[in-house]
């Protein structure tokens, strides 16, 4: 497996190499000081996961990620950054990022997002960026009595998925979780995603933060001097 870390902080890509080779004993790690070594990268030798820095000097890491996307479209491609504004994440999901990462992420949280990214099982993005596109969502209001999503009749089973999912887990890791067939667990998303009136995993856990449930949830209940870890 090749992983390409793009950053033109010398320091910063030799740190993120350490941590992958750490987490994927089998890697090999290419490293970019820039949007135009990137790209030289990526059309000289066969990438299967990047990691893109969102700000550099001679190219937006999003202008990079539309390039990316465009040219080799089944290459996964993780933001990894210090910025965790709203609208970058936005903009970077828009492109087609396979998920939105903060630099000071975990080795696990950055091994999971990898992991998720290979597997095509949706965008993964670290709990503080969650957390901003909640409070911008909350911030602008959800419909003309800016209440929230609700519940939507989830079944214990389905809170159970969505609370993984919220996590950042594959439909994989969320059948070994629960003991189901990731055919089963298709099923149930399928059903949560209709009851939330969303259409993609990003939106589901946003909703699942909102409603209290998963990490990111019991994060922003503690800060706020509340428990909201069992909500259902």
């Amino acid at each position: 497996m090749k992983i390409l870390i793009v950053d033109d902080h010398a320091l910063v890509r030799r740190g993120m190499g350490h941590v992958v080779r750490e987490c994927f004993a089998e890697a090999t790690v290419v490293e970019a000081g820039s949007a135009e070594e990137a790209l030289v990268a990526m059309g000289s030798q066969e990438i299967d996961v990047a990691l893109v820095d969102v700000r550099m000097p001679d190219r937006d890491g999003l202008e990079l990620l539309h390039q990316m996307r465009e040219t080799w479209p089944n290459v996964p491609v993780i933001m990894l950054t210090s910025f965790d504004h709203a609208d970058y994440v936005r903009r970077a999901l828009a492109e087609g990022a396979a998920g939105y990462m903060l630099k000071d992420a975990t080795p696990e949280d950055l091994e999971q997002a990898i992991k998720v990214a290979r597997s095509g099982g949706g965008n993964v993005l670290s709990p503080k960026v969650i957390q901003n596109l909640f409070e911008e969502m909350e911030g602008h209001g959800r419909g003309e009595d800016g209440e929230g999503p609700r519940p939507g009749g989830l079944t214990q089973r389905e809170t159970d998925i969505l609370a993984l999912l919220a996590e950042g887990r594959s439909n994989r890791d969320i059948s070994r979780a629960l003991f189901l067939s990731e055919k089963t667990v298709k099923a149930h998303l399928a059903a949560i995603f209709r009851k939330l009136g969303v259409t993609n995993r990003t939106q589901a856990a946003m909703a699942a933060v909102s409603m209290g449930i998963g990490p990111a949830a019991r994060s922003l209940g503690r800060a706020a001097g509340m428990d909201v870890g069992n909500s259902s």
